[in-house]
C-alpha cells in the first residue's frame, strides 16, 4: 500500500501556493480563464458585455419569441439566409434548449421593445465556460477515486475539500492542472464569435461534461443512486437538444450503461430501465423537433436552406451530398485538418500566434467551404496528452465504465469529421472523449511522477501555452477586419523592433490575395487592406478617393460620384423618391435605381474599389451594388467637384513611414 506523506511547506512562492486550499486554486484558474474569454469576447472593452452582437446572436431569442406563441416557424427577417424554408415556413435547426432557457428574457422583451435581443450571447458563453471548469474538477475527483481504488489507496477524497488544502501535493496539481487543461482547450476559442454557433458549440460541450460527471459517480457508487443517474440524463437531454453530436454521444453512454447492468445481472430492474430510458429519451426528443420541423427524423435538409437555395455553388454542392451536410467522402480532408501538428503558425506580430495555411482538400467529394482551423493536437496538447496516457490506464486496468463513456463520446464526436465544412469551433464536438480519458491521465501522471516540481511545471507551461494559442486564434478570428487591431499590432511591433514592417505589402488591382494576414498598402495610400481566404478586404479607404459620403438632397439634381469613366447622378422624381443613374462616358446607361427618400437629406455613402471588385452606393437606409465593369486600375477620383482634398489613408501613413 502506498502512504502518503504529510503536507510540507515549501520555501518561497510554491510553499505559499502549497498552502491554498484545492477549491480556491480551480476557482482561480476558473477566473482566470471567464476573465480572459470575457476580455477577448469584448475586443478588450469588457463594459461592452451586454452590447448587442451581430448576426445570429438573436436567433435563439427569436426561437423564445415565438415558442411563448406556441409556434415553431420563425420570422424570416431574422435567420436571414440560415433559415430553412419548408413549405411556406422558415425554421432554425438549432435545439430547443438554450431558447427554452431565455423564455422569461423573451417576455421581458415583449414588455421592453426587446432589450434583451442580441445581448446575451456573451453572458451565456461566460457562465458555460465557468460550469465547465468547475465540473471538469469534479470530474477529475471522479478520475482519481478510479485510480486509486485501482492502487489499493483509499478513495476518500474528503481531503480535497478541506478548506486548509489536501495534504497531499499530487492531489491539488492533478484537479488544477486537469481544469485548467480544459479551460485552455478549444473551448476558449469560442470567444472569438459572438455568434449561436459557439454559444451552441460550448454549451453542449459543458452539459456532456455534467453528464459524464454525473454518470461516473453513479457508477462509483455501485449503479444505485438513482437521483444522480436521473440527472444525468436530463443533462443529457439539455445536451442533445442543444447540439445532436455531442449529445448523441452522451446519450449513447447513458443507455449503454444501462444495457450493460441488464447483462450482468440479467434483470431488467429499476437503475437498468432508468438508464436505458436516459438513453432513448434524448434521441427520441430531437427525433421529434426535427420531425416537427423539416419533416425528417434525424437528418436536416440542407438543400432547403436559404443559402443554398440562392447559391447555386452551394445547390450543386447538397446535389452530389443528396442534401445532407455529412458524407464519408469528407473523412481524408477533416481527419488529417484536426489532427495535423503544424496547424497554427508563430510570428513576431502580436498575438504570436496565427492560422496555418487553410485545409487541403484531398476527398473523394470536395468540401462546400474551408474557413481557418486548427487542431487538436495544437490547440488541445495538454488535454490531448492526458488522454492518451487515460486511455492507456483504462485499457490497462479494464475499467468498463470508463471505457464505455470514452468509446460512446468518440461515436458521438464521429459525425463532425464527416461535415462538409472545416471550422475550428467543430474542434469542441471532440473534446468530450478527450475530458473523459484525461481526467484519468492526469492521476497516472500525478501520482507516479517522482519529481512534483517537474510535473507541475510542465502543466504550467501547456497550460500557458493552449490559453496562449486559443485566445491568439479568437483575436485572430474576432479582430482581423479591424483596422484598429492592424495599427495596434504594427505598433507593439515598431516599439519592439523598430524599423520593419512584417508581412506588409505592395498592392495593385488584380494582384491576388496571399495568405491570411498578409497586408497590402497601394502605392499612393488611397487604401490599406487585408487578405482573408483569398481575397482582399478592405481596412480603410482614403475619403474623395476610394470612398465618398454625403447627404443627398431631394429638391434638386445631384452628382453623388464621378471619375472620368462613369458618372453616378440622384434626381428627385417629386414623389418621394430619387431616381439614381450610372452614366458611362461613352454614353451608355449602366444602371437605374429608384430610391425612395423620407427626409429632404439623406445620407449616402459610395464605394469604387478596384482593389477588392467592390463598387457599391447606400443611400439612406438602401444599398445596392453597381456593375464593377468599369472600375479602372487607377484610383477613382469620386469627388464632384475636384476641389477639395484627397487625405491618404492614416494607417497607411503609419505602415510606410
Amino acid at each position: 500500500m502506498r502512504v502518503y506523506r504529510a503536507s510540507v511547506t515549501w520555501p518561497g512562492t510554491l510553499g505559499a501556493v502549497r498552502r491554498i486550499s484545492t477549491d480556491r486554486l480551480v476557482w482561480a484558474v476558473t477566473v482566470f480563464a471567464v476573465a480572459l474569454f470575457w476580455l477577448v469576447s469584448t475586443s478588450f472593452r469588457p463594459w461592452d458585455l451586454f452590447a448587442r452582437a451581430g448576426f445570429s446572436s438573436d436567433f435563439y431569442d427569436e426561437q423564445a419569441r415565438v415558442f411563448l406563441r406556441g409556434r415553431l416557424a420563425v420570422d424570416p427577417a431574422v435567420p436571414g439566409p440560415e433559415g430553412f424554408l419548408i413549405g411556406e415556413r422558415t425554421y432554425l435547426y438549432y435545439g430547443p434548449f438554450l431558447a427554452l432557457v431565455r423564455l422569461p428574457f423573451a417576455a421581458l422583451n415583449l414588455v421592453f421593445d426587446g432589450v434583451f435581443v442580441g445581448r446575451l450571447v456573451r453572458i451565456s458563453m461566460l457562465i458555460a465556460l465557468a460550469v465547465l471548469c468547475r465540473w471538469s474538477a469534479r470530474l477529475a475527483r471522479a478520475g482519481r477515486r478510479l485510480v486509486r481504488s485501482s492502487d489499493d489507496v483509499s478513495a476518500d477524497d474528503s481531503d480535497d475539500d478541506d478548506p486548509d488544502g489536501s495534504p497531499d501535493d499530487d492531489g491539488r496539481w492533478g484537479i488544477v492542472g486537469f481544469t485548467a487543461a480544459v479551460a485552455c482547450s478549444p473551448a476558449l476559442f469560442a470567444a472569438g464569435w459572438i455568434s449561436v454557433y459557439n454559444e451552441t458549440e460550448l454549451w453542449a460541450l459543458t452539459l456532456a461534461v455534467i453528464t459524464i460527471t454525473l454518470l461516473v459517480e453513479w457508477a462509483a457508487g455501485g449503479f444505485v443512486d438513482a437521483r444522480r443517474l436521473a440527472w444525468a440524463s436530463v443533462a443529457a437531454l439539455a445536451a442533445t437538444l442543444t447540439r445532436a453530436p455531442i449529445g448523441f454521444g452522451v446519450a449513447f453512454a447513458v443507455g449503454v450503461c444501462g444495457v450493460v447492468l441488464v447483462l450482468r445481472h440479467r434483470r431488467f430492474d429499476g437503475p437498468a430501465r432508468l438508464a436505458v430510458a436516459g438513453g432513448l429519451v434524448p434521441v427520441v426528443a430531437h427525433a421529434i423537433v426535427n420531425r416537427a420541423k423539416f419533416g425528417t427524423w434525424l437528418s436536416v435538409p440542407g438543400d432547403r436552406q436559404l443559402l443554398s437555395l440562392q447559391n447555386p455553388v452551394r445547390a450543386e454542392f447538397f446535389e452530389r451530398t443528396n442534401g445532407s451536410f455529412f458524407s464519408a467522402d469528407f473523412l481524408p480532408t477533416t481527419l488529417l485538418q484536426y489532427w495535423r501538428p503544424d496547424a497554427i503558425r508563430f510570428e513576431r506580430l502580436v498575438p504570436g500566434v496565427r492560422f496555418g495555411p487553410l485545409a487541403d482538400d484531398i476527398g473523394a467529394t470536395a468540401v462546400e467551404s474551408v474557413t481557418p482551423a486548427s487542431s487538436l493536437p495544437t490547440s488541445a496538447l495538454l488535454l490531448l496528452l492526458l488522454a492518451i496516457v487515460g486511455v492507456v490506464w483504462i485499457i490497462r486496468y479494464r475499467s468498463l465504465t470508463w471505457a464505455l463513456v470514452v468509446g460512446a463520446t468518440a461515436l458521438g464526436a464521429l459525425p463532425t469529421f464527416g461535415i462538409g465544412f472545416i471550422a475550428n469551433r467543430y474542434l469542441i464536438d471532440m473534446l468530450p472523449p478527450l475530458i473523459t480519458a484525461g481526467a484519468v491521465g492526469v492521476w497516472w501522471v500525478a501520482e507516479r511522477a517522482t519529481d512534483r516540481r517537474a510535473v507541475t511545471f510542465g502543466f504550467a507551461v501547456l497550460a500557458l501555452f493552449g490559453f496562449w494559442v486559443n485566445s491568439s486564434l479568437a483575436i485572430w478570428n474576432l479582430e482581423l477586419k479591424s483596422p484598429g487591431f492592424t495599427e495596434l499590432r504594427y505598433a507593439v511591433d515598431g516599439a519592439i523592433f523598430g524599423d520593419g514592417r512584417p508581412s506588409v505589402t505592395d498592392v495593385e488591382p488584380g494582384d491576388p490575395a496571399p495568405r491570411d494576414g498578409v497586408v497590402g498598402v497601394l502605392g499612393d495610400c488611397s487604401g490599406v487592406y487585408i487578405a482573408e481566404q483569398g481575397a482582399w478586404v478592405a481596412l480603410e479607404r482614403s475619403p474623395g478617393q476610394r470612398s465618398i459620403s454625403g447627404e443627398l438632397s431631394t429638391a434638386a439634381d445631384q452628382v453623388l460620384a464621378s471619375t472620368d469613366l462613369w458618372s453616378l447622378t440622384a434626381a428627385p422624381t417629386g414623389s418621394g423618391s430619387v431616381l439614381v443613374t450610372l452614366e458611362r462616358s461613352d454614353g451608355v446607361e449602366g444602371f437605374v435605381s429608384e430610391v425612395m427618400v423620407t427626409d429632404d437629406l439623406a445620407p449616402f455613402e459610395v464605394v469604387a474599389d478596384p482593389v477588392t471588385g467592390v463598387f457599391v452606393a447606400e443611400i439612406g437606409d438602401e444599398g445596392f451594388f453597381l456593375p464593377g465593369d468599369v472600375l479602372t486600375d487607377g484610383g477613382p477620383d469620386l469627388r464632384p467637384d475636384k476641389t477639395s482634398e484627397v487625405a491618404p489613408s492614416s494607417l497607411c501613413r503609419d505602415l510606410t513611414s
